[in-house]
């Protein structure tokens, strides 16, 4: 008897925390976005309506236009964050004194809080005060708008963003150029190959499974991102840096129209989980790993 339950009456109580915590609000989340829940205005309509707030959120062009922000926020953010951490990946693949330290020194922008991220590079970036634009005035250059700027504030939270989490795609591409074989590179090697084409038909390759799973793992995230663009922008200017976390943020704790953002919540989380499914049935992924495991 105690061998039967016994490992279940002492799993009891991370079942309980996990529902707590865990089941319990998604559950009630699902169900607040079936009703219309307005509790500052208490003279809102309120009740159950079924799907009326999903009908609501598929005309919403604000929300469309917050997706495509954050589209368009991912895609550069990890692209760039690709780019830089395989170039940082393959320079630091060499045994030279130091190399341990600077590859340590590397990871701290990903180890600062994403609020601490946002205020401090919110007044690198002001027009009059900030660090970035006196260093351009000291090399006869103009200074820039940045986040004021309609032209320059999604790139400039872009490559914020792409500053903080660099590190990271680093630290899962460094691991994966770390643990290939030699065998590959010495017959290139004999072959005559350049490093261009090692890098192109025996590096990438083999690297394709790190790599993907590293894109996956920072386009997740990145989607996910709040803290530091909501300490720089707010949104703005002119909903140039709106978001889908700022715009759910807004509908929210702003307007409290809780029902019509838990919607929007589970319409956007939907979306994540296909275009996750789309990406891992494109690119293979779950085959790749079960082959490797």
């Amino acid at each position: 008897m105690r061998e039967r339950y016994g490992p279940w009456l002492m799993l009891t109580p991370c079942f309980i925390v996990l529902f707590v915590v865990g089941i319990y609000p998604l559950g009630y989340s699902l169900w607040i976005s079936l009703n219309a829940y307005h509790p500052t205005n208490p003279s809102f309509p309120q009740g159950f309506i079924l799907f009326e707030n999903y009908v609501t959120a598929f005309f919403d062009e604000r929300a469309r236009h917050a997706l495509g922000v954050t589209a368009l926020f991912t895609f550069s953010s990890v692209s760039l964050s690709l780019v830089l951490g395989m170039g940082i990946a393959l320079l630091f693949n060499i045994r030279l004194p130091g190399v341990a330290i600077a590859r340590a020194l590397i990871l701290i922008p990903m180890l600062v809080t994403p609020i601490a991220v946002g205020i401090t590079w919110r007044i690198m970036y002001n027009p009059e005060l900030g660090v970035i634009n006196y260093l351009l005035r000291l090399v006869g250059l103009p200074g820039q708008g940045w986040l004021g700027s309609m032209n320059q504030a999604l790139l400039s939270v872009i490559i914020v963003d792409v500053w903080q989490w660099t590190p990271f795609m680093f630290l899962i591409l460094f691991a994966g150029v770390r643990s290939l074989p030699k065998s590959p590179f010495e017959a290139a090697a004999i072959d005559g190959a350049a490093r261009w084409q090692t890098f192109l038909y025996v590096t990438l390759p083999m690297m394709r499974p790190v790599i993907v799973l590293a894109v996956l793992l920072r386009a997740v995230d990145s989607v996910r991102t709040f803290d530091q663009i909501f300490m720089m922008t707010r949104g703005g200017p002119n909903l140039v840096t709106d978001l889908a976390s700022i715009y759910l943020h807004r509908v929210n704790f702003k307007f409290f129209d809780i029902g019509y953002g838990a919607a929007l919540s589970w319409a956007f989380l939907i979306l994540l989980l296909a275009a996750v499914i789309a990406f891992i049935r494109y690119t293979g992924f779950l085959r790749r790993a079960t082959e490797a495991g």
